[in-house]
């Protein structure tokens, strides 16, 4: 069997890598959270109880819990971080720690037990977003793109500059031991169980209260539903063509803040005027990827269109459902 390490299992796309994994029974999956924003609902510990599928709760940011994780792991899914973006603002220096202390942790455990045959890291289309912002840099964006931080007083930046150092940590972390690893730049994943700190599932939970609102109105992103994401990047952890590589993760279907309201609207079946605000300071205007070198490499092709990820993501958070 093959012994697999995710991070952040309990959390967003940790869980859906961590569950596509375990459909396989060649794989043993090590699922490790702290639950600082995963959640210990229903469908994890569905998916914990499995009998290919082992638990640990641990926090990442603790050296000392780093070294009692098993030795012999042979793949990691590093996908652990504090994201969202109500939490760059709100709580930015638990954003920083999280976002480089564990991928520290991590390498220096990992790298000198010479199990790893693979080291995958969750990047983001955040570390390029003042690259685009401030020199209109080509939008779909390829993985080439200069990275940079537009201000290091805005709070927004706290995830971005993280996520940039675990790209650098990662990049040389490994080639100093010797791993091969793939940087994974996620643009914009939704989905069920990702929390209400992102577009999507912010307006959903408003929108119980019958208050449709949106921010940022007028930028552009392009959205990838969580099992095509999953899907893409367990797919690039196998693929020889991606190690030593940083490949994008994402849907090249461009569109505005405000359509997506409406789409959103459309497939939940909901009636109403939305509201419509200014985007935060320091909000990237534009992001969508190139996703040619996804194709290349991983043979990658969407299962899941926008309407049917959203009526998916609607009927979880309208719904109280208890399935993703």
């Amino acid at each position: 069997m093959s012994k697999i390490l995710v991070t952040g299992a309990a959390g967003f796309l940790g869980f859906f890598i961590a569950r596509q994994l375990a459909s396989d029974p060649n794989n043993l999956v090590v699922c490790v959270d702290n639950f600082i924003r995963g959640e210990n609902d229903s469908l994890y510990q569905e998916l914990t109880s499995r009998e290919n599928v082992q638990a640990i709760t641990a926090d990442l940011n603790d050296s000392a819990a780093v070294a009692l994780l098993p030795d012999d792991i042979e793949i990691i899914f590093h996908m652990a971080a504090l994201n969202g973006t109500q939490n760059f603002y709100e709580r930015p220096f638990e954003v920083v720690r999280c976002c480089t202390l564990p991928t520290m942790h991590l390498i220096e455990k990992y790298g000198p037990l010479n199990t790893l045959k693979r080291w995958i890291y969750a990047g983001t289309s955040e570390a390029y977003a003042s690259t685009v912002t401030r020199f209109g840099w080509e939008v779909p964006t390829a993985e080439n793109v200069p990275l940079g931080i537009d201000d290091i007083f805005n709070s927004r930046w706290s995830y971005g500059a993280s996520k940039m150092h675990g790209e650098i940590a990662t990049v040389n972390g490994c080639r100093h031991f010797d791993i091969p690893f793939t940087v994974v730049r996620f643009h914009n994943a939704y989905g069920p169980r990702m929390g209400d700190k992102h577009v999507i599932p912010d307006f959903l939970v408003r929108a119980r209260s019958g208050v449709f609102e949106l921010f940022g109105h007028e930028d552009t992103r392009s959205f990838i539903y969580a099992e095509d994401a999953a899907k893409a990047t367990i797919a690039l952890g196998y693929a020889d063509g991606a190690k030593d590589q940083v490949v994008n993760v994402g849907s090249e279907d461009e569109m505005t803040i405000r359509d997506l309201g409406y789409a959103i609207m459309k497939a939940a079946n909901l009636e109403g005027e939305i509201v419509l605000h200014p985007s935060p300071k320091g909000s990237v205007k534009r992001r969508a990827p190139n996703i040619s070198l996804l194709r290349q490499i991983a043979g990658y092709e969407p299962e899941w269109t926008l309407e049917e990820g959203l009526k998916k993501t609607a009927a979880y958070y309208l719904q109280d459902s208890e399935e993703a």
